[in-house]
């Protein structure tokens, strides 16, 4: 008996120390992913069930740990369009609020409300069916306080009061005039003027909906999870989608990569998408939402491009991400490096342990681009850009890295002073959508420049990069640089003169920039990760080769 008794303590010891798998794999936290905002915010925002799923909606909010509260729900509508709180003209289904010429119908924002909270919804309820059945038009608004019963729509508020003592003494029940406001939101049926329901918490949540079908439609896209609108200073309505991880992600994948590309490059970004993320929550903050649905976090436009395939990818790396040292890697990813990625530090000033430059040995696809400049054009996009007031009189690369890639870029100025960019903007500077000039990555060159650093051995130049492939194929930690650049020769290691690559002379103020790549060179290149896949490589492999020393793993934040 005491032996078991032993071994049952030994077991449970060892129960007690194993990690909580079970935990991790579920780590899927909500996120707040900005719809339309800024310039994009919206008098009013249609929502739609999408057809053959479940109608209706629940309204409420979101409470700070992102939990939905419950406050009213409709059954049976399936079109509902979510307005500001203030006098809109409906012209079919589109609400303006400024006056049209030719209009259906209005929804107007002053209205009557019964001067008493209800705590209970069943009890306002009742009220409301007591006001209809004296044919006074009533619905319900959330407040702060409680449920409040609100009382037809009037233009203005003179209109409003001349109707106080007549739906007083109707209802039997003391109404005062309420005006409009910019914490307040009404919900209407799509195409009309009939209000479902306001929701007015005086800006200490905004007004948060759940579907109760599975996918909803949103400005022609489909999407999970719920929604949230926030109207900032009283402005236009902010759309957020307030949706897990999990399906957050299959939303961004069939956009940043084809679902026809190989499963295992899909399941590969669909990894970096998860790290990204949790790496990224409250990048917009203070607009109200974590990220948005662009390039400047990661494209997102719901499930309308999803298959089974990019799906399943997504369900497969379940729980897991992109981990060093015990943290989630920022995940950061391009189109296509061109030929080989390059070290953080170079670029953003930085240096990650695992965002180091890598050989893209296998890709396929390097994305060429050229095209011929003059001085005028540089001077006009510089100057537009705000980087300099003078005219160009010369361009060129005035240090690349020792892959090849571009790490600082310099115009000489007509008083004789240069203005030189790096980092980011060693890529972006010349871009111009007026122009119709895009360098689309750190990989290239200006009239032939090699775009190489090399050494002379034996008065042979030989590439840097050529160097290092004889060691491990990423660097050439074997060679001590501490007394000056040296070189592994058949000889043994000898002293060497490393050469800047020579400037070519241009002609006529015109130069031609010549590249490859697309993006920010900075960890998995996307077409890259498709040729690996092609390869045989799975998603793992593909990982591990883009993010130096990480590895793939469960992840439990607690």
């Amino acid at each position: 008996m005491k032996k078991i008794l032993s071994l049952c303590v030994v077991l449970c010891l060892f129960l007690a120390f194993l990690p909580n798998t079970s935990a991790a794999r579920n780590y899927d936290p909500i996120i707040k992913v900005g719809l339309s905002y800024d310039s994009n915010a919206l008098v009013a925002a249609n929502l739609q069930n999408v057809s053959g799923m479940d109608t209706g909606y629940t309204f409420g909010y979101f409470d700070e740990d992102r939990e939905f509260v419950s406050t009213y729900e409709v059954e049976d509508e399936n079109k509902i369009t979510v307005l500001k709180n203030t006098n809109l003209w409906l012209s079919g289904n589109t609400y303006s609020d400024t006056p049209l010429a030719n209009y259906n119908d209005m929804v107007c924002a002053y209205c009557l409300q019964i001067d008493e909270y209800f705590e209970e919804l069943d009890d306002a309820l009742d009220v409301i069916d007591e006001v209809e059945d004296a044919d006074y038009d009533a619905y319900l608004c959330y407040t702060p306080g409680g449920y409040r019963v609100r009382i037809g729509q009037y233009i203005n508020g003179e209109a409003a009061n001349e109707m106080i003592d007549e739906v007083s003494e109707a209802i039997g029940w003391d109404v005062e005039r309420r005006v409009p406001n910019g914490t307040c939101y009404t919900v209407v049926v799509t195409g009309t003027s009939d209000i479902l329901y306001q929701f007015d918490m005086l800006g200490e949540y905004p007004l948060g909906i759940m579907p109760k079908s599975e996918q909803t439609w949103f400005k022609g896209y489909m999407y999970y999870g719920g929604f949230e609108y926030n109207r900032v200073s009283g402005n236009n309505i902010n759309v957020i989608n307030v949706i897990g991880l999990t399906d957050y992600v299959k939303g961004v994948i069939p956009y940043e990569v084809s679902p026809s590309w190989p499963v295992e490059a899909q399941k590969a970004q669909a990894l970096c998408a998860k790290s990204y993320t949790v790496n990224n929550v409250n990048k917009h903050r203070a607009k109200g939402f974590d990220l948005c649905n662009t390039t400047d976090c990661q494209v997102y436009y719901g499930t309308n491009k999803a298959t089974e395939v990019s799906d399943g990818a997504v369900e497969d790396v379940d729980g897991l991400f992109v981990v060093y040292d015990g943290k989630i890697c920022q995940t950061y990813y391009h189109a296509s490096s061109g030929g080989y990625t390059e070290d953080a530090g170079n670029i953003w000033g930085k240096d990650i342990p695992y965002l180091k430059a890598v050989e893209d040995t296998y890709l396929e696809s390097t994305r060429p681009f050229s095209f011929t400049i003059t001085l005028d054009e540089i001077s006009w996009i510089l100057q537009n850009k705000g980087y300099i007031t003078k005219d160009v009189t010369d361009l060129y690369v005035s240090k690349y890295s020792d892959v090849g890639n571009v790490l600082a870029l310099t115009v000489e100025l007509e008083d004789g002073s240069t203005k030189t960019f790096t980092g980011d903007r060693a890529r972006t500077a010349l871009n111009s959508t007026t122009l119709g000039y895009t360098v689309g990555s750190h990989r290239y060159t200006i009239n032939g420049d090699t775009g190489e650093r090399t050494v002379n051995i034996n008065g042979k130049p030989v590439a840097l990069s050529d160097l290092y492939a004889q060691g491990d194929g990423r660097n050439a930690e074997e060679l001590d640089f501490d007394d000056g650049p040296v070189a592994l020769t058949a000889r043994g290691i000898e002293e060497v003169t490393i050469t800047e690559p020579q400037r070519q002379e241009h002609k006529k103020g015109e130069y031609t920039i010549t590249g490859t790549g697309s993006g920010h060179n900075i960890g998995l290149s996307q077409e890259g990760a498709k040729s690996m896949a092609n390869a045989g490589f799975d998603y793992e492999e593909i990982i591990e080769f883009y993010f130096t020393g990480a590895e793939v793993d469960y992840y439990d934040p607690n």
